[in-house]
């Protein structure tokens, strides 16, 4: 049988077990609907129908006594109630249940028939002995009803013990039949994976004696198959054992001219600090002669060295972690001809894994950094700059959907406390996210080898652009953006990601610091070869002895910018330059800041 077919074999009283009970539920729901149905049909119907002929009753002796006139026949009005009070009797007499319901229904049917006579016989007086008749008549239709109430309260309290009783029982039947339907699951799964535990202890014997071992197990087609391959396994790795000594020989010489091939010394200790094995570099760096193979051990080194390769390793021994120097106790020095070098010494455990899942320190490692090698290209530094900046932008760019998510309430309300703490941890992801987008734009500024690619750039559109996408920060800090639009402009030739970084750049400051109800001025227009775009604001003025400081990377008016990275200005000047353009500025109390860049149409 199929490993497949044994699970679902398993899992089959489970199966059962929840299929019983969903039949029983679907019986005891039908029972509670005949329950309700029979609290509607019989007793409601009678309390309808007393109400019926008491209401036309009624109409009808009212009739009489607006209506004093007896030799006339009776009015359409009053047959038709006539008939109405019939076809409720005959109603009645089919919904009959309660106990004494079928005495008054037939006290009722001669009190009717002798109070129609009268009516048909010209002879009916509602204010004598027949007002009695109608009052009997009507302390009869409230008698029925109120049997008829007092029957549907007594149904209902006899279906919600009904229903109380079931729902006790469904529950510990429930309880007890899935227990023992997974009772009864567990016991065939048992059976059908004893050939894997039987196998699974057989397989942890494999390597702990000399002897080899087969599997001969009996289970499912996939057990059995398996055991098979198993057999096949342990007769390879038998003739490999056999033949395998001189592939580790191979593999040892393949590790040592690896470890030689790199540039930093490289030394192996064993756990009492004996020399395992140096690379080249290390036999170059102290100079070893062939003797050393005979007598390794760190005593052929100087005081200095010694005593801090020991204390690393010494360390590693005890903590079974990693070394990691300190720059200022562990550098180590060494005079090499004329010059003197630097060293760090990091130590990493050799670590083997014991049969009782420990594991054991073999020896340790020792890596000699050379503090005094040439730094990375100016490449390298950009991709490893980039690289960080975007790794570290995936989780903040997570966590900032997040507080979202909790400021939208979408995990539930929020107090006004809670509002406060997630709308202050917004912000400042808004500025880590700002802040990570300005690193990238001066990373990309300043780095010599990437060539940026070139296109016809319309700046009206960019700007329109821009305002659309700034609109919400600008409308939550009460500012007004206008835009005067050039009749004609033409298109430069740039890059189109440095433009919207540059005119970006300079559209978020002057929102940023203008004050709460004022405009944002933008101005574009074409003057002989440049595009002049200005952007105002009335905001805090800049003071004289920070302006020429203002176009620096990392500067800040003390005061005015906590929030800022103090690159926004810094990036769009060196942008601006790049483009072979220039940027200015201007602040005055009264006209506020004016920011301005020509950019050249053609490169």
């Amino acid at each position: 049988m199929k490993m497949r077919s044994q699970i679902l074999f398993a899992q089959l009283p489970t199966v059962i077990i929840i299929s019983l009970i969903t039949i029983f539920f679907i019986v005891i729901l039908s029972s509670i609907k005949e329950k309700s149905e029979s609290i509607l049909v019989n007793n409601f119907k009678s309390i309808l129908a007393m109400q019926t002929i008491s209401k036309s009753i009624e109409d009808i002796n009212d009739f009489y006594i607006n209506n004093p006139q007896h030799d006339q026949s009776p009015s359409e009005k009053v047959k038709l109630l006539e008939s109405t009070i019939e076809r409720q009797l005959l109603a009645q007499d089919k919904n009959i249940k309660e106990p004494g319901e079928k005495e008054l229904t037939k006290a009722l049917h001669e009190k009717w028939d002798t109070y129609k006579h009268k009516i048909q016989s010209h002879s009916l007086d509602p204010y004598q002995k027949d007002g009695n008749l109608y009052k009997e008549i009507k302390q009869l239709t409230q008698d029925v009803m109120g049997l008829n109430q007092d029957g549907l309260l007594r149904t209902k309290e006899n279906l919600s013990v009904f229903i109380s009783n079931y729902l006790i029982f469904i529950t510990f039947g429930s309880i007890l039949s899935i227990i023992f339907g997974f009772s009864l699951s567990w016991f065939f799964t048992g059976i059908f994976l004893s050939p894997l535990s039987k196998m699974t202890e057989i397989m942890s014997q494999v390597g702990k004696e000399d002897k080899i071992t087969f599997l001969h197990i009996k289970g499912s087609d996939e057990i059995e198959e398996l055991s098979h391959e198993f057999n096949l396994m342990t007769n390879r790795l038998e003739e490999y054992h056999k033949g395998s000594l001189g592939k580790i020989s191979k593999d040892l010489q393949t590790f040592k001219s690896a470890l030689d091939a790199l540039p930093d010394p490289i030394l192996l200790l064993d756990p009492i600090n004996n020399f395992i094995y140096t690379n080249k570099p290390a036999y170059r760096l102290f100079g070893f002669s062939e003797y050393i193979r005979k007598t390794p051990s760190l005593f052929h080194l100087t005081d200095q060295w010694k005593e801090t390769l020991i204390r690393a390793s010494n360390k590693v021994l005890l903590t079974k972690s990693n070394f990691v120097p300190d720059k200022t106790e562990d550098t180590i020095s060494l005079d090499k001809g004329n010059k003197k070098k630097f060293f760090l010494p990091w130590a990493y455990p050799i670590k083997k894994g014991s049969g009782n899942g420990l594991q054991e320190i073999e020896g340790v490692v020792i890596i000699l950094q050379d503090l005094m090698r040439q730094p990375f290209s100016e490449t390298s530094k950009t991709d490893v700059y980039e690289t960080v900046i975007h790794e570290f932008q995936s989780p903040l760019t997570d966590i900032h959907m997040a507080i979202h998510l909790c400021v939208q309430e979408a995990a539930g309300p929020l107090n006004e406390r809670q509002k406060e703490v997630l709308f202050a941890a917004r912000n400042k992801c808004d500025y880590l996210e700002k802040l990570c987008q300005d690193l990238l734009n001066l990373s990309q500024i300043t780095s010599k080898s990437k060539i940026l690619e070139l296109e016809n750039v319309d700046l009206n559109d960019v700007v329109l652009k821009l305002i659309t996408s700034l609109q919400l920060e600008a409308s939550e800090r009460k500012i007004f953006i206008h835009f005067e639009e050039p009749p004609y402009l033409s298109k430069i030739k740039a890059n189109q990601n440095q433009i919207q970084t540059l005119i970006g750049n300079l559209l978020r400051n002057a929102i940023h610091y203008a004050h709460p109800g004022t405009i944002v001025k933008i101005k574009l227009r074409e003057k002989k070869k440049f595009i002049n775009l200005s952007i105002n604001n009335k905001g805090p003025v800049i003071p004289l002895v920070h302006r020429k400081n203002i176009f620096k990377k990392h500067f800040k008016v003390p005061g005015q910018s906590e929030e800022r990275s103090g690159l926004g200005l810094y990036i769009a000047k060196q942008i601006t330059q790049s483009l072979g353009g220039k940027i200015e500025f201007k602040s005055a109390e009264k006209q506020g800041t004016t920011f301005w860049i020509d950019l050249p149409i053609e490169l």
